[in-house]
């Protein structure tokens, strides 16, 4: 596995932790499709990013978490020996389109993200619809620190690493959720968004 997401750090932490199995995504500046999200990999690296994130588009109770999970300096700033610390990774289980305000919002039960996010998010290109991706995670013992590289920058989704994480590596991550609780959870959240 050589390609990793780019997300916001305190959602790649809820997402190895089990408390959050949700992905938003619409697209970045440097998207391939014209700016638009394309659900590219079914399985992929999670690349934590302190980019975006604000107290103000997270849920009160997360604003402790959301002031340590910043783990990359900004990606303007010097980065001489800086590291890409990659916590575990994901397997896509569902894709859904949303543009309904009411199905969208409803995630906030199961998201860090306030009512706020979930309304600029619509209100972007609001001719492109939100994607809903929920997530297995699977959480690596020791988190995989790789060196940074200039062409890891930028708005976009999707970052191809210079460097193969092998299915040894990969064998040794322990699911966020055991099979029961994740099932039970994306049952809850598609439920949701019906």
């Amino acid at each position: 596995m050589n390609v990793a997401l780019k997300e916001w750090a305190l959602v790649c932490d809820l997402l190895v932790a089990g408390e959050q199995v949700a992905l938003l995504r619409k697209g970045g500046i440097h998207e391939p499709h014209r700016g638009a999200f394309a659900l590219e990999h079914d399985a992929f690296l999670l690349y934590p990013n302190a980019e975006h994130q604000s107290p103000e588009q997270v849920q009160a109770c997360f604003h402790d978490r959301l002031a340590a999970n910043s783990p990359v300096p900004h990606e303007n700033a010097s980065r001489e020996h800086a590291q890409v610390i990659i916590p575990g990774y994901c397997r896509v289980t569902d894709v859904l389109a949303l543009s309904d305000e009411a199905q969208v919002r409803a995630l906030g039960a199961h998201t860090c993200w306030t009512r706020a996010f979930f309304d600029m998010r619509l209100s972007y290109k609001p001719e492109r619809p939100l994607h809903v991706v929920l997530v297995r995670a699977y959480r690596f013992p020791n988190p995989l620190r790789l060196p940074y590289r200039k062409n890891y920058a930028g708005c976009r989704s999707w970052v191809p690493l210079e460097t193969d994480v092998g299915a040894p590596f990969l064998a040794g991550a322990v699911p966020a959720l055991d099979d029961a609780r994740f099932e039970q959870y994306r049952r809850e959240v598609l439920s949701l968004v019906g």
